[in-house]
This record gives structure tokens, sequence and C-alpha cells, in this order.
């Protein structure tokens, strides 16, 4: 709440009330709860290849004394309408700035950097903090809260494919290679059961011959026996 001739604000804070005079005051009323803004960045990285990167900004008023005098909050209808444009403007711009510094393969697979990046630009604006995240100025009143990368998509579907083919190829040699092991392993197997119940039908046909001419011997030797005795009987007969 300020008033013509004065240079600070008659009332603030959250929550409060005043007389209000039209032709003498003016007055901003602006949510203190946490803003989240979605970010979506068309990034080119270092090899000249286009990423689509979605991310989003979650912020709040810190100190609305500052806030109100460097922050745009003339829309009546959405007071944090411009100062979310301006903050996701920034951001986009940090994006581009660290992807393009990347390649396609490290945004991928980490993207701890472009967070990092983000968040130091971003504190760097609104809070008024260096790298270090030493204060070195009041900022613009604000706080960032988080900041976070939700996916990034690689434009072309066709690089896409390509990055994908060497883990499909590698995965398709490992099944192959397990589909091969296994056969392997079949036919081993089938070898070693036949050689067995090869050698077990062997073992049964030399001693089924075994025990045959066991037979055979014996029944010629109990024929021989039999010959000499008629034989002795025959000679005892002559005499």
């Amino acid at each position: 709440h300020t008033r013509t001739g004065r240079t600070e604000p008659v009332t603030l804070g959250l929550g409060v009330s005043f007389r209000y005079n039209p032709y003498t005051d003016a007055y901003l009323v602006v949510p203190a709860a946490m803003q989240t803004i979605g970010v979506v960045a068309n990034c080119i990285t270092k090899e000249k290849q286009g990423i689509n990167v979605l991310a989003y900004v979650q912020w709040q008023i810190h100190d609305f004394a500052v806030a109100y005098r460097k922050l745009d909050f003339s829309d009546p209808r959405d007071p944090l309408a411009i100062v979310n444009a301006q903050l996701g403007e920034q951001a986009e711009a940090a994006i581009k700035d660290k992807i393009a510094t990347m390649s396609v393969e490290e945004v991928l697979t980490d993207k701890a950097p472009v967070i990092e990046e983000l968040t130091t630009r971003l504190k760097a604006v609104a809070e008024g903090r260096n790298q270090g995240g030493e204060a070195k100025g009041e900022g613009l009143g604000i706080k960032i809260i988080t900041v976070q990368i939700r996916e990034a998509l690689v434009s072309s579907q066709r690089l896409w494919q390509d990055l994908q083919a060497p883990f499909r190829h590698q995965q398709a040699r490992i099944a192959r290679i397990s589909e091969l092991s296994m056969q392997t392993d079949i036919r081993e197997k089938e070898l070693e059961t036949r050689r067995m119940n090869e050698t077990r039908e062997a073992e049964t046909l030399v001693a089924i011959e075994r025990t045959t001419q066991s037979k055979k011997t014996e029944a010629a030797e109990l024929q021989a026996e039999a010959n000499k005795r008629q034989k002795t009987l025959h000679i005892e007969e002559h005499l």
C-alpha cells in the first residue's frame, strides 16, 4: 500500500488491512503461494542436434519490500503472470546455453549439469547470489525453491533410433548367444543320453551273448558227459 509523496510503503505485509484513499493511494495484492513454471526449451547440442528439454521451476516471494519495486505485478487478473513469463524466459535461456556445450549422450544420461547451471543462473538473478552461493545483492526479492528437468527428448526420430541401436543390438546379441548356448546344451544332453542308452544296450547284448554262450557251453559239457557215460556203459556190456 503506497501513497503519493512517500518513498516507502504505508502498509506492507501478509493479510493486513488498511485505509485506502483512491486519490492519493495505490495498492497491490499479490499471491504469496509457491509458483510453478513449466519450461519447454528447444535446444541444440554441440553436435548440432536438436533436443527438447522439459523442465519446471518453483519459486516464491521472499521479500515483498524488494519484489514490489523490481517486479511487474501490474496485471490485475494475474499479478504473477509477467514475473512467471520473465523467469520462464531466463530458465529457457540458461538451459539452451548449457545444452549447447553438451553432447546428446551427455544430456540423455546425466541431467545434473543442466539442473546445476539452471539453478545457479536463476539464483543469481532472483536472489542476487554468485556462483559460490554467496549473496551479492538483494536480488528480486524472490526465492528459487526447486529446479528439475522432467524429460529430454531427441527431436530427430532417426537420431533417436540410431542412439537406441547399439543397446538393441547388444541385447539381440546376448539373446542370440543365450539361444545358441541353450541349443548346444540340449544337443550335448541328447548326445549324452543317446550314448548312455547305446552303452546300456550294448552291455545288455554282451550280457545276453555271454549268458547264451555259457548255456551252450554248459549244454555241450552235459552232452559230452552223457556221451562218455553211454560209451562207458557200452564197453561194460561187451565185457
